[in-house]
């Protein structure tokens, strides 16, 4: 291996103990369902990491995170998004960094955003 080659494994490689220890969603203010989740609602996720490590999320279904790259993990070792999810079904919520991931799955019902609270219908 050269040089060079060993330089940027060297680089990309993850620091010991650089992981994902966990990941959650918080409800909001929600209700109107069996699930606490909607469609077109803003909710919070938060993973928990090393840090100043950085961290990724993404939706396995249709669902969008903001802001939708890499996010530093703060002092507190917590990274936030604001997750949305456009359609109804279950949805695997993923937190990434090299090193690791965690994932969380969540039930999504139709949702009317009505500014203070998401109302939730099944």
């Amino acid at each position: 291996m050269g040089l060079v080659a060993a330089a940027v494994l060297a680089v990309a490689a993850a620091p010991a103990g650089a992981e994902i220890t966990g990941i959650t969603v918080e409800p909001g203010v929600s209700g109107g369902s069996s699930t606490p989740y909607g469609t077109g609602c803003a909710y919070t996720v938060t993973a928990n990491a090393a840090p100043g490590e950085y961290v990724s999320f993404y939706d396995s279904q249709q669902g969008s995170f903001d802001p939708p790259w890499a996010i530093p993990v703060g002092p507190s070792g917590l990274a936030t998004a604001i997750w949305t999810p456009h359609e109804r079904g279950a949805h695997t919520l993923h937190a990434v960094q090299i090193g690791g991931e965690k994932s969380v799955r969540v039930q999504v019902g139709t949702g009317i955003d009505l500014g203070i609270a998401c109302s939730v219908l099944p």
